[in-house]
């Protein structure tokens, strides 16, 4: 199938490559904190469910997720079927090109959003269409910044949810965590870690944490646990991480089963944690914390009872330790190499299967 569109002629070019693993995106895993958050909105209008969906889109936007528009153009009726979702056209060859609108009651249009092939292959109306991988960031803002556009609408064939451009200046606009406390001292401590210098960084996460930050104590932990910028003190540091984990932190549930599987704890005391982490992430995904619970919930559990869902949530974790290395974040090389050898096994354990 190929399309015609102000002169250019569109077919879907694939890859002489065959991909050995599943990438992040809407060809690969899907975005499957926003679709799940999507789907309990969809079932139950609540207050709760909506906030959930805004935290797992900032996690998305975060995760620099990408998703499919449809384009609107005209069928060359000589082609037959192609693979649209499957091989979608590149964000920089889209430019200027129109995408393909939703028309709802009292005149008004909405951009759809496809979060993953399976969606965007629901219904023909969508099927049928070029496709264009953009970035979520980029499409809300088209939206945002379009005259006659009204708001994006995600999945609209399956589990839904409309957002307006009130919305999507919000979630554009927003800032986390900003409010917190003992925030400004959080992230001076976060600065001085990304610069090498722990002893400034003990320092200020110390004074974080006295002003009752608990991603500060979980921090300091860490500090404690591996003697950065301060003697080290592993004792204390799990007094600390389990004094977090209790006010929710995730990170500190993820330190202390760490902590367990180093020690030599059984391997189910070891999962508790991970789980609690999972549990406490759904709700407020972050890229600080959830990539590792993928990590670790594919190394130790999910890899056992299917490959194919491990290496999904690997390609998740792959994408933000990618992001957070890019960005000088400390420790996100370690973590990303870790997330690859994973993959390496999962990879070869899957061919000699």
């Amino acid at each position: 199938m190929a399309y015609n569109m102000g002169g250019r002629r569109f077919r879907p070019v694939g890859s002489g490559k065959k991909r050995t693993a599943p990438q992040y995106g809407p060809v690969g895993t899907g975005c499957p904190f926003v679709e799940e958050a999507v789907a309990r909105l969809y079932r139950e209008q609540s207050e709760e469910h909506f906030w959930s969906l805004m935290n797992a889109l900032n996690y998305a936007l975060e995760l620099q997720t990408k998703v499919l528009v449809p384009l609107d153009a005209a069928v060359d009726p000589q082609s037959g079927a192609a693979p649209w979702a499957h091989l979608p056209i590149p964000e920089e060859r889209a430019e200027g090109l129109p995408p393909w609108l939703l028309h709802a009651r009292k005149e008004r249009h909405y951009l759809p959003l496809f979060t993953s092939v399976k969606n965007a292959e629901a219904e023909k109306a969508s099927a049928t269409r070029p496709m264009v991988e953009r970035s979520l960031r980029s499409a809300m803002e088209y939206a945002l910044e379009t005259d006659g556009i009204d708001g994006v609408v995600l999945d609209p064939w399956t589990s839904s949810a409309t957002l307006d451009v009130s919305l999507l200046s919000g979630l554009l606009r927003s800032e986390r965590g900003s409010d917190n406390p003992g925030a400004q001292e959080l992230e001076a401590g976060h600065a001085a870690a990304r610069a090498g210098d722990w002893p400034e960084a003990a320092a200020r996460y110390t004074a974080a944490a006295e002003a009752g930050s608990a991603e500060a104590l979980s921090a300091l932990g860490d500090c404690l646990y591996y003697g950065r910028g301060t003697r080290k003190n592993k004792t204390q540091a799990r007094r600390m991480w389990k004094k977090a984990a209790q006010a929710g932190e995730v990170q500190a549930m993820i330190a202390l089963g760490d902590d367990c599987a180093a020690s030599g704890g059984e391997m189910a005391e070891t999962l508790q944690y991970y789980r609690r982490a999972q549990s406490a992430a759904r709700e407020v995904p972050d890229i600080a914390y959830t990539p590792q619970v993928c990590l670790r919930l594919a190394q130790y559990e999910t890899q056992y009872l299917s490959r194919k869902k491990a290496l999904l949530q690997v390609a998740e974790a792959v994408q933000g330790f990618r992001i957070l290395q890019a960005e000088g974040e400390t420790d996100a090389a370690d973590w990303l190499r870790e997330a690859e050898l994973l993959t390496d096994q999962l990879l070869a354990d899957d061919k000699n299967a």
